[in-house]
């Protein structure tokens, strides 16, 4: 299992399973060793084809590697992407997660946005690791499609998205409009989403341009991912949106 920490120090990630690897290399990210059992190999020729440094390992490696029941005995050694927020089109759109912990949200999040178009993802640092196994394997591969930018300062940062033109949206409860209230600017737009537990900050929610809640029935909340994946539809993801 890979280690956060020891990743981030060296700018690197680790994907696993032949379908993470396979898509991490089509989307032109920077590969450099692929790990496989000779099960593996027999089983997925294509690996071979891989522009990168290639190893075989031991079954009982790909087994200490591993962070599933059943590996397929597929890893890849990736150079993670950088993106610097000043690269962030205003004109755009972009989902915002403020401490959302749980990988399988921000997988199922970044999922979502990748699927509706949206221009790339905002997390706070309190967020799961984008590049951790679990959301990778919840994301789906989107990591690889969307662009995910990190900043300490969310409230800055739609403040300076919203005094671009940007519109700015922060999902809560107190003093929120009704989904089907909100119309769309027509330009940029970014949608602030907090986690289950607190929701956003109030310095968060002050530096949007306006509140929104999504209309629901005998539940008080929905889960932050079917949430935000509600809130990027609606506002960001229709054809005519």
């Amino acid at each position: 299992m890979q280690k956060p920490a020891f990743c981030r120090a060296e700018n690197r990630f680790v994907a696993e399973g032949v379908k993470l690897c396979l898509d991490a290399a089509g989307s032109g990210l920077a590969m450099e060793t692929v790990y496989y059992t000779y099960k593996a190999e027999k089983r997925w020729p294509q690996l071979l084809e891989l522009p990168c440094e290639q190893l075989r390992i031991s079954e009982p490696v790909a087994e200490k590697l591993s962070g599933q029941k059943t590996p397929q005995g597929v890893f890849a050694v990736c150079r993670m992407p950088e993106f610097g927020l000043a690269e962030a089109d205003p004109a755009g759109r972009y989902i915002a997660l403020e401490d959302v912990q749980d990988p399988a949200n921000v997988g199922a999040v970044l999922r979502s946005a990748a699927a509706f178009g949206f221009s790339g993802a905002i997390l706070t640092p309190g967020c799961a690791d984008p590049f951790g196994q679990k959301v990778l394997r919840a994301s789906m591969g989107a990591v690889f499609k969307l662009p995910v930018f990190e900043t300490a300062d969310l409230a800055g940062e739609l403040r300076r998205l919203g005094a671009q033109g940007a519109q700015t949206l922060a999902a809560a409860l107190r003093g929120a409009q009704d989904l089907r209230e909100i119309r769309r600017s027509g330009g940029g737009l970014a949608l602030a989403v907090g986690n289950e537990g607190n929701g956003l900050s109030a310095e968060v929610i002050a530096a949007c341009s306006a509140v929104v809640r999504i209309p629901i029935r005998a539940m008080e909340s929905l889960n932050a991912a079917v949430a935000a994946s509600v809130l990027m539809w609606e506002l960001g993801g229709r054809r005519d949106g």
